[in-house]
């Protein structure tokens, strides 16, 4: 019987559609506690408001937001926060004036199975004013300190100003734009992409802001900073009465010093301090080299000096002319009459013997790179042999006529 009731179309087709409408009953029936699957069910989202700007405008005020307030059905709860990410809140600002303004707000793409919702507030007061551009000078500040033995070579960031858009009264305090390098454990050149800030006179970045381009590609040069540099004596003290330095001999003239580019170095080279003091004959001393300020090292960090101590001696020279040197300067000098001068001289004997045979080593005469225009008397300075130093001069000064 069974078979002939499977072979009836008609019963199979009554079959057919009890089954659905029990499927349907299935679904659709009452379910905990008789709350209904297609009944309202709230949820609420808070959105960033995107403000659209009209060309030429900016927005001075911190970004607004607001609530959605959003219903749909029980079967879609679960996919609702997925669904929400692409929704968004818009106020047009397009065409409005600067100053305040109170916009309503709008909602985009909200999912399809949303059976309602609401914004809260439905509008938000925004400030608004013009955009304008400036140019601002780019500082680049170094950090840090490369690996021992290197150092920064001449840095250069290539670009010396950067634009700098953003409301007139945000952009009217920016100084600079600032980009920090840091070079810490740096050996070889390098290029580093670095960030820009606007900041304003105090060094405080000045926010709501646009710096374009908004970070710059610099090359960080590092160069070995072992050079070569020249010692000089340097005399500190005075010797036992009656006697003289008659000579200064350095066991090493130059050394290798770490830290410093050549072009940051002394041009005259690198003081050594030696103390003379009491010193009654010739004295051989260990004299450790000073770091100046930026250097880690010096090879040797000590050197060998001998100083010639030699009884001393006084010699005084009668009438010797004043003349006038250095006169490349945009003055011209001229001396009043033809002044001469006495001058009295200290130190080792060999020298002050040798002054005695040829007074020329010594000279008196005016600077005329230190006179100015106006000037009716100039200073007299003695030009003198090492080691040899002036005890008196008849007169310290010359009166002068300055053209």
């Amino acid at each position: 019987m069974m078979e002939r009731f499977l072979r009836n179309n008609n019963a199979l087709r009554i079959l057919a559609l009890v089954l659905a409408c029990i499927l349907w009953l299935a679904v659709h029936a009452p379910q905990n506690g008789g709350a209904s699957n297609t009944a309202g069910v709230t949820q609420t989202y808070p959105l960033p408001v995107h403000v659209e700007l009209g060309p030429g405008m900016v927005m001075t005020s911190p970004q607004p937001t607001a609530t959605v307030k959003v219903t749909t059905s029980l079967l879609h709860v679960a996919s609702l926060p997925a669904d929400m990410l692409h929704a968004e809140l818009i106020a047009n600002a397009q065409g409005l004036k600067s100053g305040t303004q109170t916009i309503n707000i709008a909602a985009v793409h909200m999912p399809d199975n949303v059976k309602s919702y609401s914004i809260d507030p439905p509008t938000v007061t925004i400030e608004i004013e013009k955009k304008v551009t400036v140019e601002r000078p780019v500082d680049m500040q170094i950090q840090g300190n490369p690996q021992s033995g290197y150092s920064l070579g001449d840095f250069q960031p290539g670009t010396q100003s950067v634009n700098v858009s953003g409301a007139k009264s945000e952009v009217k305090s920016v100084a600079r734009v600032v980009g920090t390098v840091d070079i810490s454990g740096l050996s070889e050149t390098t290029t580093k992409i670095i960030p820009l800030e606007a900041v304003d006179s105090k060094g405080d970045v000045v926010n709501n802001v646009t710096v374009d381009p908004a970070s710059l590609s610099v090359t960080v040069p590092i160069v070995a900073s072992t050079q070569q540099v020249a010692l000089v004596p340097e005399l500190t003290g005075t010797p036992a009465p009656g006697y003289a330095v008659s000579g200064i001999k350095l066991g090493t003239t130059q050394v290798a010093e770490v830290g410093l580019m050549q072009k940051d170095l002394p041009k005259s080279g690198l003081s050594v301090p030696i103390d003379v003091t009491n010193m009654s004959h010739t004295t051989s001393l260990t004299v450790q080299v000073p770091l100046l300020q930026g250097m880690t090292s010096v090879t040797p960090d000590s050197i060998n000096v001998v100083v010639e101590i030699q009884p001393s001696a006084t010699i005084t020279l009668k009438q010797v002319p004043v003349s006038v040197q250095n006169e490349s300067g945009p003055v011209h000098v001229q001396l009043k009459g033809t002044p001469k001068v006495n001058i009295t001289l200290s130190g080792p004997q060999s020298a002050i013997q040798a002054i005695g045979k040829d007074p020329s080593q010594v000279q008196a005469y005016v600077d005329a790179s230190k006179v100015n225009q106006g000037d009716a008397a100039a200073n007299i300075t003695v030009h003198l042999p090492d080691f040899v130093s002036v005890v008196n001069v008849s007169q310290r000064t010359v009166p002068v006529t300055v053209q």
